[in-house]
């Protein structure tokens, strides 16, 4: 699974998490360049965090594929400080494929 995330700078040009309430927030785009069934892990490492605590899709490049958080019967992430992005067109998942593009997300968690 090779992808890239890149922190995005806020409106004041800084490129790290922020504050919000008692929480950090961050807006990363995810560079998919080889992608497997069963989705890409991305880490809270590379989005500047310790811990996850919630993910929103805010955008996303191909219009042929669906973004999807994915998240256990529980409602939890994969972990703490991973989480699973997976592509779907239609009901069907996305089999592995190359380029499929960028995903914008926002990503809330501890630092």
């Amino acid at each position: 699974m090779a992808h890239t995330v890149t922190i995005l700078a806020d409106h004041k040009g800084f490129a790290r998490p922020r504050v919000v309430g008692d929480e950090y927030m961050v807006d990363v785009s995810v560079n998919i360049t080889a992608y497997v069934a069963g989705g890409v892990v991305v880490t809270a490492a590379s989005c500047g965090l310790e811990s996850i605590t919630q993910v929103v899709v805010t955008g996303q490049e191909a219009l042929d594929n669906v973004a999807t958080v994915m998240v256990e019967n529980t409602g939890a992430y994969a972990s703490s400080s991973t989480f699973k992005l997976a592509l779907s067109q239609g009901v069907a998942e996305q089999g592995g494929t190359a380029d499929e593009g960028m995903v914008r997300l926002r990503v809330y968690g501890l630092i």
